[in-house]
């Protein structure tokens, strides 16, 4: 089957999921996963419990898979060369065949990797389209700017006659990317909120601009105002880690996870109202992933979307498990630590609250008015019961991921 052909009929197939009940849904997982087992039983980490039901398979977290890729991919290749694909693809993304790329914001030596075939690129594709543009949007010729890290198969095999596409490197001056963007003249633009925000706050002005999206971050809805308040379109928010594309932001406005290729396991986090999920991509054959621990800490949100998708929805992510706060038995989420110092700062003020077992740190920006900066620590003293520390020394968000809320564990 030709790449076009594929990534419409990936696009049929996630069009006609999203019309399905939750009980349709499950059945449709339920044949997925059967048709999974071949490969898992070519995975090293998995073959042990081919066959098995899911619930026989280990939850493994993230970090371990990350130590050996060779460990957990289908195709007999090494861990050595897998990552040596990854760092070829930096440099330039591979248009055919297999392609490997890191994550968004990874670093260090546990760096998330992900590898898919063509037909995996192009089943990406055509979910990501059903999911995040309407019908009409198809009809029409796009120009969509990624500007994210780095480049990579998944996007560039996006460019089509009728859809563009440009990557915008984010180490780019926020001025410098103004720039650029504003003479590709997008439709459709995908970043991280700390860029969106720097732009709004530079003034750029994008008028062609249709479709705007935000990943790699969480957002807060302060931020979500302004920077459509700027540009005159609410970003959504599309749920994509090196796990598998998690979820996206219908027009209704709610986040749905994509229960019609995903099976996301709810792991309760203690003491708080949330959850991790356990990631399982059903539709992931050369890397499958199976019974992963997600970072991201999860809430549910409002049921029943009037989008018509019976996807589970949930609230915008705004932190990881590891940054909640605890304090004895007091826990203090990422979404509560920001609420309460986005009480008083503004989306245009940076700032960090960062904790561990012995206190509260606040650090600001330089451009923070003290009479706000005075103010923040007081409405998280009442929100922990510990009076902060203030810095006045945050340096300007310089990636590769912007983290708000950080518990400094040890």
């Amino acid at each position: 089957m030709m790449r076009l052909e594929r990534i419409a009929a990936s696009w049929l197939r996630t069009r006609r999921a999203m019309s399905l009940t939750p009980q349709d849904l499950a059945k449709h997982r339920r044949r997925l996963w059967v048709d999974l087992q071949p490969a898992l039983a070519r995975t090293p980490a998995l073959a042990p419990f081919a066959g098995a039901p899911l619930e026989a398979f280990p939850v493994t977290p993230v970090h371990s898979m990350r130590q050996d890729y060779g460990a957990w991919n289908s195709l007999s290749l090494s861990d050595e060369a897998l990552r040596r694909l990854a760092d070829a693809a930096e440099m330039e993304p591979q248009t055919a065949g297999l392609s490997a790329g890191w994550s968004t914001g990874s670093s260090g030596a546990t760096r998330g990797l992900f590898v898919a075939t063509a037909a995996e690129r192009a089943d990406y594709i055509g979910q990501s389209l059903a999911r995040l543009l309407p019908f009409s949007a198809l009809l029409r010729s796009q120009r969509l700017a990624l500007h994210l890290r780095a480049s990579n198969a998944l996007y560039s095999d996006a460019a089509r006659r009728r859809l563009r596409f440009a990557h915008f490197p984010i180490e780019l001056a926020v001025c410098d990317s103004a720039k650029a963007l504003q003479d590709y003249a997008p439709t459709i633009l995908i970043a991280p909120p700390s860029r969106l925000i720097g732009l709004a706050c530079l003034g750029a002005t994008l008028p062609t601009l249709r479709h705007l999206f935000f990943g790699s971050e969480p957002m807060s809805s302060g931020e979500r105002d302004l920077v459509t308040a700027h540009f005159g379109i609410r970003p959504r928010s599309i749920l994509q880690a090196t796990e598998g594309f998690l979820g996206a932001e219908c027009a209704a406005g709610r986040l749905h996870l994509n229960d019609h290729s995903l099976e996301i396991e709810a792991e309760p986090v203690a003491g708080t109202r949330g959850f991790r999920p356990i990631i399982t991509d059903l539709r992931r054959h050369s890397q499958p992933i199976v019974r992963i621990a997600g970072d991201d800490y999860f809430e549910w949100g409002e049921q029943n979307c009037p989008c018509g998708f019976a996807g589970r929805v949930i609230r915008p992510v705004e932190g990881r498990v590891q940054d909640i706060w605890r304090f004895g038995g007091n826990c203090i989420t990422p979404p509560q630590v920001i609420a309460a110092v986005e009480s008083v700062l503004t989306p245009q003020q940076q700032w960090q609250a960062s904790a561990d077992r012995h206190g509260i740190c606040l650090a600001v920006g330089s451009l923070c008015p003290p009479d706000r900066a005075l103010q923040a620590p007081t409405k998280l003293e009442h929100l922990v019961g510990r009076k902060p520390v203030v810095r006045h020394d945050l340096p300007d968000w310089h990636g590769p991921k912007r983290r708000k809320v950080v518990w400094r564990d040890g």
